[in-house]
C-alpha cells in the first residue's frame, strides 16, 4: 500500500471517529446533561416559574379516593412484601439456602400472578366492577398468608425438596388471590380514578407503599424473621401478616367506591378479553403503551437481581448487625425524595426525568457494591456507603415505577382499563421475576463455586449485575422521552376543555 493510500485511510478513520463522537455528544451526552440541569431547576423551583397552575386543579382527588389509595396501597404491599421478600427469607433461613429454591419460588409465583391478573382484569371489565374483587379478595388473601404458619420448618435433608414444593404451591395460591384483588382490580380502579395531571404522583406514592409496608413489617416484626428466629416466631409472623389484609378488605367494604358510569362489557368472549393485551394486533395499535412497559420491565429486572437476597446481604455478606436504623434512613429519605420528584413530574411533564433517573440508579448500584471493600475493616464507612447507595437505588426504583407506569396509564384506551392489566403483569412482574432471579442465581453460583450449600454467601456483585441491566433502560427511555411529552400536553388540554 502506498503512503498516500495509508494517509487517506487514516484520515477517513479519523473522520469516522470524529463524526461518531460528535453524534454521541450531540444526541446522547448533551441531552443527558441538559436533563440533569433542568431537573435540578425544577426541583429547586417546584413552586416557581416551572409550575403549571392548572395541574393541581385538574389533578385534584377526593378524600375518599385518597383514603382508599392509602388503605389498599399500604395493606396490599404489606402482603406483597411478605411474599416478595419474607417468603424468600423464610425459604433461605428455614428450608434451604440453595438458590434454586428461591428461583423456583419467585418464578412460579410470577407465572400464576400473571395468569390470574389476565383473568381478573377481564372479569373487572366484563362485570363493570372493581370494589367487590378488591375488598373480598383482600379478605381471602389474608387467610392464604396465615396458612404459611402450618408449613413444616427446618426439614431433614430428604424432606427438603417436598417442603420446597409445598411452599412454592402455597405461594402460587397466595399470588393468585393477591393478583386478582390487587394487581388486576385495584390497579384498574387506580386507572379509573386518576388522570394525566395526577398519575405520576399517585403511581409514585403507590411505588413508595412497598417501603412503607417494609417499614411496618421490618420495623415491627424483624425479630420474628431474622437469623435467630424460632419456628414459633415464624408462625406468629405469618398469622399477624394474614390478619392485616383480611381486616383491611373488611374496612374497604365501607370506604371504597367504584367510579360512576362504568358499564359491564359483554360484547366479546371471555377468552378474547383474556388474551386481548397479548395479541399482536393490540400491540401494534398501542406501541407506545408497550414501550412504556418495556422501560418498567428493564428496571424491574434489575431490581429482582438483588431484592430477594437483600436482607441476607446486609446481615450476612456485609455483616452489619445493627442494620435497622440504616435501612430506616434509606426508606424514609428515598420515599421523601421520590414524592418530591413525582410532584415535579406532574407539574412539569416527565420528559427530563428519564436519563438522570437511570444514571442515578447505576451510580447507586456501584456505590453499594463498593461496600464489600470495608467488610470487617470499617463498619461506619460500610454503613455510610450502604445508606448513600441504598437511597439512590431504592429511590430510583420508585421514580422509575412512577415514570413508566404513569406514562403507560396515559396510553390505555378508555373502556379497556382492566384488559391492559395483564400485559403490565407480563412485562412488570412475570418477565422480571423469571429473568432477575436467574441472573442472580448465575452470579451467586459463580461466586460460590465449590462452596457447600450451608456456607453460601450472597455476593455484592449482584448490584453490578443490576447496574449493567439498568443500562438497557436508555433504549425505551429515549423513545418515551421524545414522544410522550407531546401526548401528555395533549391530554392536559383535553382535561381543561372537558372541565
Amino acid at each position: 500500500m502506498q503512503k498516500a493510500d495509508i494517509a487517506h485511510a487514516d484520515l477517513l478513520k479519523a473522520k469516522i471517529i470524529y463524526v461518531s463522537a460528535k453524534n454521541f455528544v450531540n444526541k446522547s451526552l448533551i441531552p443527558i446533561m441538559r436533563d440533569f440541569a433542568i431537573v435540578t431547576c425544577i426541583i429547586k423551583k417546584n413552586r416557581g416559574v416551572f409550575m403549571r397552575n392548572d395541574a393541581k386543579k385538574l389533578g385534584k382527588l377526593s378524600s375518599r379516593i385518597w383514603v382508599s389509595v392509602f388503605l389498599f396501597g399500604i395493606i396490599g404491599q404489606v402482603a406483597w412484601v411478605v411474599e416478595n421478600m419474607y417468603f424468600s427469607r423464610f425459604m433461605q433461613n428455614e428450608i434451604t439456602k440453595a438458590p434454586y429454591a428461591t428461583t423456583l419460588l419467585v418464578a412460579w409465583s410470577a407465572v400464576f400472578a400473571t395468569l390470574s391478573t389476565l383473568i381478573g382484569g377481564a372479569l373487572c371489565d366484563r362485570r363493570g366492577k372493581r370494589k367487590v374483587f378488591i375488598c373480598w379478595g383482600y379478605v381471602i388473601w389474608g387467610f392464604t398468608i396465615a396458612a404459611f404458619s402450618l408449613v413444616p420448618m427446618q426439614p431433614t435433608k430428604e424432606k427438603v425438596l417436598p417442603v420446597v414444593i409445598l411452599v412454592v404451591v402455597m405461594d402460587c395460591i397466595m399470588s393468585v388471590i393477591g393478583s386478582i384483588s390487587n394487581d388486576a382490580a385495584f390497579n384498574t380502579w387506580i386507572t379509573d380514578v386518576t388522570n394525566t395531571a395526577n398519575r405520576a404522583k399517585v403511581d409514585t406514592i403507590l411505588a413508595i407503599m412497598p417501603l412503607v409496608a417494609l417499614a411496618i413489617v421490618f420495623g415491627g416484626f424483624d425479630s420474628l424473621t431474622n437469623n435467630n428466629a424460632t419456628v414459633s416466631d415464624w408462625q406468629k409472623f405469618f398469622l399477624i401478616m394474614g390478619i392485616i389484609p383480611t381486616v383491611g378488605g373488611a374496612l374497604g367494604l365501607f370506604i371504597m367506591r367504584d367510579k360512576e358510569g362504568i358499564k359491564p362489557k359483554s360484547d366479546t368472549s371471555f377468552f378474547s378479553d383474556f388474551i386481548y393485551s397479548l395479541k399482536p394486533s393490540t400491540i401494534k395499535q398501542n406501541k407506545m403503551l408497550y414501550i412504556c412497559l418495556s422501560g418498567n420491565m428493564v428496571s424491574a429486572i434489575a431490581y429482582q437481581v438483588y431484592v430477594n437476597y437483600l436482607f441476607n446481604i446486609v446481615e450476612g455478606t456485609l455483616k452489619i448487625k445493627n442494620y435497622i436504623i440504616p435501612i430506616g434512613i434509606i426508606m424514609v429519605v428515598a420515599a421523601v425524595v421520590s414524592v418530591i420528584v413525582s410532584t415535579a413530574m406532574d407539574k412539569c411533564g416527565k420528559k427530563h426525568f428519564y436519563y438522570p433517573t437511570i444514571i442515578a440508579g447505576i451510580i447507586g448500584c456501584i456505590i453499594i457494591w463498593s461496600a464489600k471493600f470495608f467488610v470487617d475493616k470499617n463498619e461506619k464507612a460500610e454503613i455510610a456507603i450502604l445508606i448513600i447507595g441504598g437511597i439512590l437505588v431504592i429511590g430510583v426504583s420508585l421514580v422509575m415505577a412512577g415514570l413508566f407506569t404513569a406514562s403507560y396509564r396515559d396510553y390505555i384506551p378508555q373502556g379497556k382499563e382492566g384488559l391492559f392489566q395483564g400485559c403490565r403483569m407480563v412485562m412488570y412482574v412475570l418477565i422480571p421475576m423469571i429473568i432477575g432471579p436467574i441472573v442472580a442465581q448465575v452470579i451467586i453460583n459463580a461466586a460460590n463455586k465449590g462452596v457447600s450449600e450451608n456456607n453460601i454467601v450472597y455476593p455484592m456483585e449482584l448490584f453490578l449485575g443490576a447496574a449493567v441491566i439498568l443500562l438497557f433502560c436508555f433504549i425505551p427511555s429515549k423513545i418515551v422521552r421524545n414522544k410522550q411529552n407531546d401526548y401528555h400536553n395533549e391530554l392536559m388540554e383535553n382535561l381543561k376543555n372537558n372541565k
